[in-house]
């Protein structure tokens, strides 16, 4: 009888209740709770269907006319809509697990690993990887265009999210949820550095998109940025620490008493010759000591005053001291 009732159905579609109404039964498939976060369009056999005809359900399995979800079905969907940020991190959890399962059956002599066809197909997942970011500001990113992310384990420098971050960054509400090591070993991205940050943050396009976020022009935002540098110091390489030195000592990013000021301009609070030198003043009230003072320090805020700028000075104020200045010299 079962034959008889199949072979009745050759010429037209095996139709069945799915998650998404009645469908053809090749568009259906077995539910799996791995997929159930971001396969929300998938057409799949509801729970109660499938405990409530147990024999027939067997039946169309073992005839494979029910199959299981794979990699292209995600595909498929993942072309035709945009995720959410939850989604997407449901579906990169799901891929975490992929590849995690598939190196540990690798080291237990299960199976081989084929790193070429498991990289073919993360470089396929994250093409049609399209994410709705709510921000603000919100914004839809491709996931193939993303190069870097936070890290946000707890003995981490904090980069600012609420100022300017690279185009390039994955979204933190997605990346805030995994081990950093994890996304630098599953995923193409690498963590975002303090001098890549910072590199970003000086970009005079930067700047002159939004003055708030310019160290030249806003005091608070430079403090804001020398404090995350005086945090990463320590832990800077040299040719990190080199860059940004080079970068910072030509810019106006000091903050004074006189405003802000090129680092050689500037002077630390305890040079006291000259009422009206510009004395490094951190809006917040903060003193530039330790790790800061490291920092302001190489990139050429002064200690003390050099000669010929208290002979110049005091000349201007005392004929007779332009005349021992003109002794000096010509000495």
């Amino acid at each position: 009888m079962e034959t008889a009732f199949f072979a009745c159905a050759t010429t037209h579609p095996f139709s069945i209740i799915s998650s998404h109404g009645v469908r053809n039964i090749l568009q259906v498939r077995t539910p799996n709770p791995e997929y159930s976060g971001f396969l929300k369009r998938l057409p799949v056999i509801p729970k109660d269907i499938i405990n409530g005809a147990e024999i027939m359900i067997a039946i169309l399995r073992s005839r494979g006319m029910i199959k299981e979800i794979t990699f292209v079905d995600v595909l498929n969907e993942l072309r035709s809509h945009p995720l959410s940020e939850t989604e997407t991190v449901a579906c990169l959890n799901w891929w975490t697990r992929v590849v995690k399962h598939g190196l540990a059956l690798m080291t237990i002599g299960v199976t081989l690993w084929d790193t070429d066809k498991r990289l073919e197909e993360r470089s396929q997942l994250l093409d049609v990887l399209v994410v709705s970011v709510t921000g603000p500001p919100e914004k839809i990113i491709r996931l193939s265009d993303a190069q870097t992310f936070l890290n946000h384990s707890t003995n981490a420098v904090i980069i600012p999210t609420d100022g300017p971050l690279p185009s390039t960054l994955v979204p933190t509400s997605i990346t805030s949820s995994f081990d950093p090591d994890v996304l630098a070993s599953v995923f193409p991205w690498k963590q975002l550095s303090i001098v890549d940050w910072l590199l970003h943050v000086i970009d005079p396009k930067v700047a002159v998109a939004n003055a708030e976020f310019d160290i030249t022009q806003c005091g608070r935002w430079a403090e804001r940025v020398l404090s995350v540098l005086a945090q990463a110091w320590p832990s800077l390489a040299e040719t990190a620490r080199e860059i940004v030195i080079w970068r910072l000592s030509r810019m106006s990013c000091i903050p004074t008493s006189t405003g802000l000021k090129l680092p050689h301009q500037a002077y630390f609070s305890g040079v006291k010759s000259f009422r009206d030198l510009p004395i490094v003043t951190m809006p917040s009230g903060a003193i530039a000591v330790d790790n800061l003072e490291l920092v302001l320090q190489s990139l050429g805020v002064r200690k003390h005053e050099e000669l010929n700028f208290i002979l110049d000075r005091s000349a201007s104020s005392f004929p007779g001291v332009r005349l021992a200045k003109s002794a000096h010299q010509d000495g």
